[in-house]
């Protein structure tokens, strides 16, 4: 008993010793970059900055976060949550996953390709198209199917990877929403020993369409709206009544429910009728949800 006891204590040593030794740079940290294990409140890695991976575990106490490893940011090794290790692969604290860097192919809703937790909304301000990043927050993912936080970090898109790019110009549907696809891309190269990097850039097939063998055909649709139930358009005065097809291309609030929009992808496409997700509303002069009630 009395050895087991010893290295129990030691063991607890160790740990505070951890945490007390242990610094947090924070030089390109981001909200969305760290979690606390409090408010995660599942075991398993995290990045308590982009530059420290850390562990999480449960005590009586509470939840604790244990410093394993410090990153060679200057070397281009990042914190990586799914792999649980610093890595120069593209993730959310990769310079190709931080803030603003996402790129908007067309209008629409699009998952973050490296952090199940994270959208980005793509609309038009004025002739630019523009991206807004949402996180779910918490434990909740975001479903790319249902355009909803409904998922938690134990769903497949957190735990299993989304995309994969062996090689520049490998195409494919996006595994939870056929209607989107990916095309993989690489950086320029500098010089010779410059590393490579390989992403994937989101793309939208039109509405009512699915991604398949390297075209975009015709497939189920979600989230029409009924032709029998229009509604007011607070975003434009060219017409009072929501027609059923699309005359305008571009994200419009429901008048009715501030958790609402109506979606359109393309002229004279079905229009569609959307919800934020939980936690969030939709806030016409950013034409995307945003973190907050109405």
């Amino acid at each position: 008993v009395y050895p087991l006891l010893l290295l129990s204590t030691q063991l607890l040593l160790n740990v505070i010793a951890l945490l007390a030794a242990a610094t947090v740079t924070t030089r390109i940290v981001q909200p969305r970059e760290t979690s606390s294990c409090e408010g995660r409140q599942t075991p398993g890695p995290i990045c308590e900055s982009c530059e420290l991976l850390a562990t999480c575990v449960q005590h009586s106490n509470g939840w604790v976060n244990i410093p394993v490893e410090s990153c060679d940011v200057a070397n281009g090794y990042y914190c990586n949550i799914r792999l649980g290790t610093c890595s120069n692969a593209t993730g959310p604290c990769h310079p190709f996953g931080i803030e603003g860097n996402f790129q908007c192919t067309s209008q629409g809703i699009f998952p973050d390709p490296y952090d199940c937790q994270k959208y980005h909304m793509c609309y038009f301000l004025d002739i630019v198209l523009v991206a807004a990043a949402v996180d779910c927050g918490n434990d909740k993912a975001f479903d790319a199917r249902t355009g909803q936080c409904s998922m938690t970090l134990e769903s497949p898109v957190c735990t299993q990877p989304q995309y994969q790019c062996p090689h520049v110009g490998y195409v494919a549907a996006w595994p939870s929403n056929p209607n989107i696809f990916y095309v993989c891309k690489s950086t320029v190269n500098q010089n010779a020993e410059d590393s490579v990097v390989t992403y994937p850039s989101l793309h939208r097939c039109n509405d009512g369409e699915i991604f398949a063998d390297y075209v975009c055909r015709p497939g189920n649709s979600s989230s029409l709206v009924p032709t029998n139930s229009p509604s007011i358009d607070p975003n434009d005065d060219g017409f009072n009544v929501m027609p059923s097809r699309c005359e305008h291309v571009g994200l419009m609030a429901d008048a009715n429910n501030c958790r609402k929009y109506f979606y359109c992808p393309s002229l004279n496409s079905q229009l569609r009728h959307e919800e934020c997700p939980e936690g969030t509303y939709f806030r016409p002069d950013q034409s995307a949800c945003v973190r907050g009630s109405c």
